[in-house]
């Protein structure tokens, strides 16, 4: 490589690439084993720590590296090597199914994130000493090109960091946002090796490519597949146990809403259960807010009951699946927002309050905090109710959400009564679904929860200042995803 302005402009540049790489993968990476092991706390902790120490091993490795002869060398193989890399990630999925089916929640986690960030992060955290060494030229200017060379590659991440979140991943997926990261990584490569003839790794990365490409085939069930950052979404018609064909929506391989494809009916007991408890509690309701849309199942059950529905929606792929293959009624007023946020936009108030606003198996913590129950609380006419379903946990570690958002909801001045879908002994397999009031419901509901010790002495609340909630619903995500992976996600690919 010849020395001087274009030297160093070259070299510039791919700091600055190598650095948005390594946010972007970190991102997609994330998102790639959300279908199989959610979003929850341990995901992150997992993704964030493999990163950083990928990282620092790259960097201590590309330090001692750079004090050889061949470094420039080496620095173009090894940015070759780690877009090779990340264009295999999508190809990784026949692992994470494997080690789902053999090893516990956590080692399936950490071993997952660890194949898919650790190899390219260390590679590519290899590629900023090196570049170091290439462009310095005495010790005395040598802190001045490692303050450049890192500065630029931070900027680079900041900037792919945006641009993956915003644009890319929600346009394109996963497995082409990988790619399009890979290829420019790969260019500053094969610019390098085909000025000296080497044509062998523009032969490997293509070959790369195409074996990728063949990741992006929707499964034959799948009516709609597509990747985005708030997870990947799908749309299923599958044969229930009484062959009865019904459609599926999924969010990271989670069921959010089912229904039978002839009738339109829905096939999910929780919903069948807040129909009965709205004939019980509020049978003229006139009104009704639905905090995450789904596939419109809950607002189309109310909107037969001659009620006024707006929901509220910060998905777009949401909106389009529940429009286009769940038949939404078109009486629903879709709002596009995000829930938190929509709340000070609206001025009326409503009879019924319906939050269904899990990703997958997480909520996030600004949507169950005091605040938020305060916000809402003002939102509710006199005799009417909000309805949240929750985990089926009320004992044990597990059940620390719950009773934070049980304290929570006291503190807002909120009365409750607790009900259930699923199993009414394991918790493993239950739902708790919460009739919150201002005034006590002392009507009786539909599958009530059998009377509970519940002691909320001890119990902290979740506010905005110090969201306590997603902590410490970790270890209820952590087993509702295990139980779910073993039998929905691992039954749904044999």
């Amino acid at each position: 490589m010849n020395t001087g302005s274009f030297k160093r402009s070259f070299l510039y540049s791919l700091s600055f690439i190598e650095g948005g790489v390594v946010m972007s993968t970190e991102l997609a990476g994330a998102k790639l084993l959300a279908p199989y092991f959610g979003t929850s706390l341990y995901v992150w902790a997992c993704v964030m720590a493999l990163t950083l120490g990928g990282l620092a091993g790259g960097y201590f490795l590309g330090g001692r590296l750079s004090t050889r002869k061949n470094h420039e060398t080496i620095l173009m193989s090894s940015v070759l090597c780690a877009a090779i890399y990340i264009t295999c990630l999508p190809m990784l999925s026949f692992l994470f199914l494997y080690l789902a089916s053999n090893l516990s929640l956590l080692p399936s986690v950490f071993i997952s994130s660890a194949f898919v960030l650790f190899p390219p992060v260390f590679i590519m955290g290899m590629v900023s000493p090196l570049i170091i060494k290439s462009i310095t030229n005495s010790h005395e200017e040598s802190g001045k090109k490692s303050g450049e060379i890192y500065a630029l590659s931070t900027v680079g991440g900041i900037c792919f960091t945006f641009l993956t979140a915003f644009y890319l991943i929600p346009q394109w997926g996963i497995t082409i946002t990988l790619i399009t990261d890979a290829a420019l990584l790969a260019a500053f490569s094969i610019t390098y090796f085909m000025k000296r003839k080497i044509f062998f790794p523009v032969l490997l990365f293509l070959a790369s490519i195409f074996f990728s490409f063949k990741t992006i085939c929707k499964p034959s069930s799948s009516i709609y597949l597509k990747e985005g950052l708030l997870g990947k979404i799908e749309v299923e018609d599958k044969l229930d146990t009484g062959k009865a064909l019904c459609r599926f929506l999924l969010v990271n391989n989670v069921v959010q809403s089912c229904v039978d494809v002839k009738t339109k009916q829905s096939k999910l007991q929780y919903s069948d259960i807040l129909e009965k408890n709205v004939s019980i509690i509020s049978p003229n309701a006139k009104t009704a807010l639905v905090l995450g849309l789904g596939g419109g199942v809950i607002s189309n059950m109310l909107v037969k009951r001659n009620v006024d529905v707006t929901a509220v929606e910060l998905d777009n792929r949401i909106v389009e699946v529940a429009q286009k293959y769940f038949d939404v009624s078109d009486k629903v007023h879709i709002i596009k927002d995000d829930a938190r946020h929509a709340l000070y936009q609206l001025k009326n108030k409503y009879d019924i309050i319906v939050m269904d606003m899990f990703t997958g198996e997480v909520a996030s913590s600004h949507v169950l905090s005091l605040e938020f129950f305060t916000k809402l609380k003002t939102m509710l006419n006199p005799d009417g109710f909000i309805f949240i379903n929750t985990y089926g946990f009320l004992s044990g570690n597990s059940a620390k959400g719950n009773l934070i958002l049980l304290k929570t909801l006291e503190q807002a001045g909120l009365t409750y009564k607790i009900c259930y879908s699923g199993n009414l002994t394991l918790e493993d397999y239950r739902t708790l679904l919460l009739f919150v009031s201002v005034n006590p419901i002392e009507k009786n509901l539909y599958a009530t929860l059998p009377e509970q010790n519940i002691s909320l002495a001890d119990i902290s609340v979740s506010t905005d200042d110090k969201p306590t909630l997603e902590f410490a619903n970790a270890e209820a995500a952590k087993r509702w995803r295990y139980s779910y992976l073993k039998n929905s996600i691992l039954l749904k690919n044999d």
